[in-house]
């Protein structure tokens, strides 16, 4: 698909964007992210300006997105390969064709990709259970069990069953699904057993008792989904705006730095605070490959990081830790590509020996690696008019 978007735009003689739209979702799914940073890393290279934006869905993100923006052409790649890439490629284009009227879409399937699914390592904060909240779901049920008792005394027992719908509501928006759905249970003993006539006994066969626990149930559920999901996408939204600055200040530092020095200084300082991580920048000087910036100070490396490193500069992929090749290594590096070539590489490294790009780094790590590599082949094509320049004497004469 990139390779479609970026024959379209040589085409038509203009630049063009790769965007990303972040959902709550995508979070629940490392091999997904690690896909997505592999492809926006090969759209920069490719020369494409890279955008990710936070959105609930896809097409509300590509939508608001492209109402802001002055794009005339729109290039989907489906995120599926098992059948279902055309169905989904087409709601996502009817949604963004009935936002933006004026648009030519252009759909192509993803080769090779995977189905989406939904990493079973880490399950959702929801479905998460904690005895602490699960008590206080009980003692959230006992006070309202008591003002139900004082509330018997000036009306009847059968109208103090909404009562319950607080604690449910409040355990399932606060907590989650099980405490909502503890609440829920709870609230149909207490209810069956202490306030219903007779007193003290439960008869779980009685319909009330059926309808009750049905609808506090629903009610459980439908809130702590709902909760959750906003929950989620209100993180998501700080999170990306926060990213988003962070970046626009990378890139306005990097805007004003006129010298290769001043770039390499700039992109260790800003990776090394953003992702918390050893960096180091090198490019080639005189053949050979030196240093240029580090933050914090930079030690020599051992034989396995400088294999790696090599192999970076020579084929231009990432090498080292937590990739697949040389993965022993302690650094990872990251080769700075544009149309011109390889310009440089930047190493990464924790001081645990942790992998320096988890996944849900990657793609702010994709991000800062297009706008350095951007930086670096503005220098480069800045010396090249320069030597392209004759003598200032020539100039004269």
């Amino acid at each position: 698909m990139l390779d479609h978007a970026e024959r379209l735009a040589t085409a038509l003689g203009i630049g063009w964007e790769a965007l990303h739209v972040e959902t709550p979702e995508q979070e629940h799914d490392p091999d997904r992210v690690r896909g997505v940073a592999e492809a926006l890393s090969r759209a920069a290279a490719l020369g494409a300006s890279i955008a990710t934006i936070a959105a609930a869905t896809v097409g509300d993100g590509l939508s608001a997105h492209l109402r802001s923006s002055r794009a005339d052409h729109l290039v989907i790649g489906a995120a599926r390969s098992d059948g279902s890439w055309r169905r989904s490629s087409d709601k996502l284009a009817a949604t963004v064709s009935r936002d933006i009227a004026d648009i030519a879409l252009h759909i192509y399937p993803t080769a090779g990709a995977k189905p989406a699914r939904r990493s079973l390592a880490a399950p959702s904060p929801a479905l998460t259970v904690c005895p602490r909240h699960v008590a206080l779901a009980s003692l959230a049920v006992a006070a309202t069990l008591l003002i139900a008792e004082g509330l018997q005394l000036w009306m009847s027992s059968r109208s103090l069953d909404l009562l319950f719908l607080f604690p449910v509501i409040a355990m399932s928006a606060r907590y989650g699904f099980i405490p909502g759905l503890t609440a829920a249970f709870l609230s149909v003993l207490c209810y069956n057993f202490f306030l219903l006539r007779p007193a003290f006994s439960f008869d779980p066969a009685a319909p009330q008792n059926v309808v009750m626990g049905v609808v506090l149930a629903v009610v459980s559920v439908y809130t702590g989904v709902m909760t959750h999901r906003l929950r989620s996408r209100l993180v998501l939204s700080d999170r990306s705006a926060q990213e988003n600055a962070s970046l626009a200040a990378f890139a306005q530092r990097l805007t004003g730095d006129a010298s290769w020095e001043a770039t390499a200084a700039t992109v260790c300082e800003h990776v090394h605070r953003l992702l918390n991580v050893h960096t180091v920048l090198l490019r080639e000087v005189g053949g050979e490959l030196e240093v240029a910036a580090a933050a914090p100070a930079f030690e020599e490396i051992g034989p396995v990081d400088r294999a790696a490193l090599d192999w970076a500069w020579q084929h231009g992929t990432a090498t080292g830790a937590g990739t697949a090749t040389l993965a022993s290594a302690n650094w990872q590096f990251q080769p700075l590509k544009t149309s011109l070539g390889i310009l440089a590489v930047l190493g990464l490294a924790r001081a645990d020996g942790r992998d320096p790009t988890p996944p849900h780094q990657q793609l702010m790590l994709s991000t800062i690696l297009a706008q350095a590599a951007l930086a670096h082949e503005r220098l480069r094509l800045e010396d090249d008019m320069k030597a392209s320049r004759p003598p200032a004497d020539e100039q004269r004469d």
